[in-house]
């Protein structure tokens, strides 16, 4: 399910996840299933993104539910994947404002919690935000930062990811 999500594979991944909590359900793996919460709830914006589903329409409010009560027993764990959270959620409502802030929560979060590769997704998703709402400027800003943590992390296949839509900026502010 992880090697999916970070590789792009969306629906995979959400097929993944969902087959895991089928399996968590009565056998007490309550962290695991926590662990996987932001993953399921971003994969289901992209996968909405995409096919328009409403099938999945809960499930980032679900993720960010459970998330949030997380957060209330380990912020620094987290506080990171409910900014991060929110900020989709801004985003996908048109709350720019809020979206920003959220994003600019969740990027100092996870830095001060040393997920690099947490404040990476952060700035790489605030990057595709900027880039939404035709803010081209910022959202180079943000793929940059989102390149320094991954290259930080050891992750060539987002460095290379991101190469790309540095470029696709390049080109269009060219």
């Amino acid at each position: 399910a992880m090697r999916a999500y970070w590789s792009g594979h969306s629906e995979r991944s959400h097929h993944f996840i969902e087959k895991l909590f089928q399996g968590i359900n009565g056998s007490g793996g309550r962290q695991h299933r926590i662990f996987f919460m932001l993953y399921y709830g971003l994969n289901s914006f992209k996968i909405i993104r995409r096919t328009s589903s409403q099938r999945l329409k809960s499930v980032p409010r679900d993720a960010l539910k459970e998330l949030k009560v997380a957060a209330g027993y380990s912020q620094w764990n987290f506080r990171n994947k409910v900014y991060l959270m929110e900020a989709e959620t801004f985003s996908r409502e048109g709350k720019h404002d809020e979206a920003k802030a959220s994003y600019a929560a969740a990027i100092t979060s996870a830095r001060a919690s040393k997920f690099i590769h947490e404040q990476g997704l952060a700035c790489e998703l605030a990057g595709f935000h900027c880039k939404k709402i035709g803010d081209q400027r910022r959202a180079w800003g943000f793929f940059n930062q989102a390149k320094q943590c991954y290259t930080d992390w050891g992750s060539q296949t987002k460095v290379d990811s991101i190469d790309r839509q540095l470029e696709a900026i390049r080109t269009s502010l060219a």
